[in-house]
């Protein structure tokens, strides 16, 4: 009797030629292609030793009864385009959860980090690098990390000069505390911004800046001062209710248009005052009766906002952009109004990179002097901080 069934023939494992190894570990720069992982594979995050602690994962499993196996896990068991390096964890990750993890996700994942690191070795060094500033100041209780993960993603595809960059943190700052108090901070933060400066990182001169901040408002604005603007900077914001916690502090690409319509509104002005409150309506409305008791009769008031202030409506670096040019046409038309002895408090309810570009904004030699206010439900509206001083 004749039997004519026929088993499937055993697919025999192909081992990946080791010109196929060099050209994937080149090309992931010896990382984890994982996104989000980006772990070296090369050392033992551990212990630090040296060695091969990578694997070489399919996309498409070498056989078609494993992870993402089709009818061509044959034909593409040592194929460059089906293979990822990954760390151990990842392989594990990936290859247990097939169905969260696509063919097309993985391959997604797979350019996009070659395509990263070939935008990083295909260009003269200087030109996507920047010296990173970390600036976190706790605002009452409140302490923010900055995850460096979250800070590298958001420069992509410029990467930090170096490890250290400028580093200005404090967990311990009163921000009750007398003005006094306010400025021998404030000092402090003014000394290592020059000495950065001055001085370089590892003794080169600083080039571009990259700025993340968190802190009281007061603080950002000196720090933009202390930044000034002779130095290319781009400014980020840490955005909340983001899921990937290691996306925080990126610009969102759909919205890199975005365009918010800022209004100058005079609520009440004479030409005679030479005390001046602008409020900064921007991340919550602003109401009279917070600042009635801190303007005397004598003040003038002027304030910017927009249509629905909220703290989510920064999106784009050209809102920055455009608050900037709407606050500088201000400073300059109280100038003109007011003269140039005029001393102006501001009122800020603003992200932290517009409060940033607001010292950054300012002209040493030519805009007069700049008092930044704080609110606090111990001591009501105050001036807490002089942000620059009238050079003549």
């Amino acid at each position: 009797m004749t039997n004519n069934s026929r088993s499937e023939p055993k697919i025999t494992r192909k081992n990946v030629p080791i010109r196929t190894r060099l050209k994937l570990f080149a090309k992931s720069a010896g990382r984890c292609q994982f996104s989000g992982c980006n772990k070296l594979v090369w050392r033992n995050d551990l212990t630090l030793t040296e060695g091969n602690f990578s694997d070489v994962a399919h996309i498409i499993a070498a056989s078609k009864d494993g992870p993402r196996g089709s009818k061509e896990s044959a034909n593409l068991q040592i194929e460059y385009s089906n293979l990822m390096l990954v760390c151990k964890k990842c392989h594990t990750e990936i290859d247990d959860n097939p169905d969260k993890y696509s063919e097309q996700l993985l391959r997604e994942w797979k350019y996009k980090h070659e395509d990263r690191i070939q935008i990083q070795t295909s260009y003269p060094e200087d030109i996507h690098k920047s010296t990173v500033l970390l600036f976190s100041v706790n605002i009452g209780d409140r302490i923010v990390p900055i995850n460096p993960e979250a800070y590298r993603n958001a420069m992509f595809p410029k990467y930090p000069v170096d490890e250290k960059g400028i580093n200005i943190a404090k967990n311990s700052f009163d921000g009750h505390s007398d003005s006094e108090s306010w400025q021998a901070f404030a000092n402090e933060v003014q000394r290592k911004i020059n000495r950065s400066f001055d001085e370089g990182i590892d003794e080169e001169k600083i080039k571009h800046l990259s700025v993340f901040a968190i802190g009281p408002m007061p603080l950002l604005m000196f720090l933009g001062k202390c930044i000034g603007d002779t130095v290319p900077t781009d400014l980020y914001q840490a955005h909340r209710n983001i899921d990937d916690t290691n996306q925080t502090w990126s610009w969102s690409k759909e919205e890199q248009e975005t365009e918010t319509l800022y209004t100058t509104n005079s609520v009440w002005v004479d030409e005679n005052h030479t005390n001046i409150a602008i409020v900064l309506s921007l991340s919550g409305k602003i109401r009279s009766e917070r600042y009635e008791k801190f303007v005397s009769e004598n003040f003038s008031v002027y304030e910017i906002t927009i249509e629905n202030p909220s703290p989510h409506f920064l999106k784009s670096r050209k809102q920055i952009e455009v608050f900037s040019r709407e606050y500088r046409k201000l400073l300059n038309n109280i100038q003109t109004v007011h003269g140039d002895s005029c001393k102006v408090f501001v009122i800020p309810a603003v992200p932290a990179p517009i409060a940033v570009e607001c010292g950054r904004a300012l002209l040493p030699k030519s805009d007069p002097e700049i008092v930044a206010c704080e609110y606090d439900d111990k001591n009501g509206l105050r001036a807490v901080l002089k942000v620059n001083s009238r050079q003549v």
